[in-house]
């Protein structure tokens, strides 16, 4: 009986947190038994159970910090492989993506492009998604993706 009051507890925890989106998934991801307060931080992101939450994403480009490049659908493409290729190391990939925010500098004019490039990524499966407006500090980024990802298990 310990172990569910301390999942609802850690539950509870989380929420109050700010950890409210995807709070249905990970009750189901989290194991009622064992090491389900363990909190593994990764190259994707941060994983507890078997979620792995992605750190947002901006279009800078391999090996060179300060370039960002180019157009919203550059980046978008350059972002989404970086995602892929983190996803893939820890043993997930797009195809277990539950929750994808993408954040954007002119969503207004922007989104169709946006949404082109995602569209080569994600063909088949569509996770949920949200797109926000935002300023960014630095005017040459245009979007910047985070995900919450399912690991499935071993075996």
């Amino acid at each position: 009986m310990a172990d569910k009051n301390d999942r609802r507890d850690f539950i509870s925890d989380t929420v109050k947190m700010g950890g409210a989106a995807g709070m249905a998934a990970l009750a189901m991801a989290v194991p009622a038994k064992g090491d389900h307060h363990k909190v593994e931080k990764n190259q994707a992101g941060v994983r507890i159970g078997n979620l792995v939450f992605t750190s947002g994403l901006t279009g800078t480009r391999k090996g060179s910090p300060s370039d960002f490049g180019g157009s919203v659908e550059e980046q978008t493409r350059t972002i989404l492989q970086k995602q892929k290729d983190n996803l893939e190391a820890i043993g997930s990939s797009l195809n277990h993506v539950l929750k994808v925010t993408v954040f954007q500098s002119d969503i207004k004019v922007e989104k169709p492009a946006m949404n082109k490039a995602y569209a080569e990524f994600f063909t088949d499966h569509k996770p949920s998604r949200s797109a926000v407006g935002v300023e960014f500090p630095d005017s040459r980024t245009k979007v910047e993706i985070e995900m919450i990802a399912y690991v499935p298990d071993k075996g």
